[in-house]
């Protein structure tokens, strides 16, 4: 009867999935990995993860607990990820994007527009490393490293792009507790729809390695992984900034040009114009485009062996968007 009850509870779960609140701060903690700043003392713990292996369904066998906090132009997660055994927590190796499964690990995954397909992951280990990607279509297509590839080929794979590398910041720190995460998430690096207060996708997941455990915030049953968007809980109160962002790209061509056949001697000819895209939203841009021309000259040019018609150009480079490409 038992199994029976916590079978449907977890199925229950994975159709509504658990929710969780940003909590707005004045002042940003500091990543230092300590998690000791006043902000995160007032957000409501995040609990109450659930095995995936070894024990489908069992809760966590150490303690975790996650706070979010929002200050407008980030998103902040701190975990406290205790152990019973500390001399126990494996490290890992310090490389970006490397091999996290032969470690302890914790990460967040974002559905930003909330369509329950795409998102982004940010996961690191007790070395601090970033490992990040983008998820598309829950993972579907490819983007696992196979025998005989390499991790470029098998990132650019399908639906799970380890080779997309965000901007975002996070420390971390060891005692005789545990160990602790923190993580600064620039809203800049994330896509996400239109409004100022949004409600996102979210799951969390703790791996602990020398128990082979890997436990979700939101349910995930085995035969998935995080990349199981659809089975994701809510994140509520996420307060993003509201910017429009203007991209403008101007131009300039000159050159010459001469039809052999009826023009004596070659035409000096000047084109200049630009293209102005406007951002209602991080998802959404409009575009215009304008332009003149210098009517040709018929002043002598100088002429260049073998051609007839050269021409230079120079344009700028396009403004920076504080919207990720």
């Amino acid at each position: 009867m038992l199994p029976l009850l916590l079978s449907l509870s977890l199925g229950a779960q994975g159709a509504q999935g658990p929710t969780a609140t940003a909590h707005a701060v004045a002042t940003p903690p500091v990543i230092d990995g300590r998690l000791t700043d006043p902000a995160w003392q007032e957000a409501e713990p995040v609990t109450g993860f659930v095995q995936r292996e070894l024990h489908e369904g069992a809760p966590i066998t150490e303690r975790t607990e996650v706070r979010i906090v929002t200050d407008g132009e980030a998103l902040y997660v701190g975990a406290w990820l205790y152990d019973t055994d500390p001399r126990g927590i494996v490290a890992g190796e310090k490389v970006r994007d490397g091999d996290i499964t032969k470690s302890d690990y914790f990460g967040v995954l974002l559905d930003t527009y909330h369509d329950r397909q795409n998102g982004f992951v940010f996961t690191t280990t007790p070395a601090a490393i970033e490992y990040d990607a983008q998820v598309v279509s829950e993972g579907e297509g490819g983007g696992i490293q196979l025998p005989g590839q390499t991790r470029a080929m098998a990132g650019s794979l399908g639906g799970f792009n380890l080779n997309w590398d965000g901007t975002w910041t996070v420390a971390t720190s060891v005692d005789s507790a545990g160990w602790y995460a923190e993580f600064r998430i620039p809203f800049t690096t994330l896509r996400y729809g239109a409004g100022e207060s949004q409600t996102w996708g979210l799951n969390l997941v703790r791996s602990i390695r020398r128990k082979n455990e890997e436990a979700f915030w939101s349910f995930i049953p085995r035969q998935f992984s995080l990349m199981k968007i659809s089975r994701a809980g809510t994140l509520e109160g996420v307060r993003v900034p509201s910017r429009r962002v203007w991209t403008v790209t101007p131009y300039a061509l000159a050159g010459t040009e001469r039809n052999f056949g009826v023009d004596p001697e070659a035409r000096r000819r000047a084109d200049a114009g630009g293209e102005i895209k406007y951002g209602v939203t991080c998802s959404f841009r409009r575009s215009g485009r304008s332009s003149s021309r210098t009517p040709a000259s018929s002043q002598p040019a100088r002429r260049r062996p073998w051609t007839s018609s050269s021409r230079a150009a120079s344009a700028s480079t396009p403004s920076a968007s504080p919207c990720p490409s």
